[in-house]
């Protein structure tokens, strides 16, 4: 078992394509209970179901991080509000 796992939600972005953002990490719960405790950096926004996914995965290496991240070219700027 991994020491840790990243908590990711997913979005589609303007093409559909379905896009990460690392919110938090999640480690094994000390103990013998196989428990995990959740440490969020950010809140998830719930969908039109008003359910927000939270998804564990374990880390990439950090030479793998940026390379899924979009080119800043490709983002989109705008503000919503």
């Amino acid at each position: 078992m991994t020491d840790r796992y990243d908590a990711v939600i997913s979005r589609k972005d303007k093409n559909g394509k379905t896009r990460y953002t690392k919110i938090g990490a999640a480690f094994p719960a000390k103990g013998d209970n196989g428990g995990f405790n959740i440490v969020l950096d950010a809140l998830p926004m719930p969908n039109a179901e008003g359910q927000a996914w939270i998804s564990l995965f374990v880390p990439k290496p950090r030479d793998e991080q940026g390379a899924a991240q979009a080119p800043a070219s490709e983002m989109d700027d705008s503000i919503p509000f």
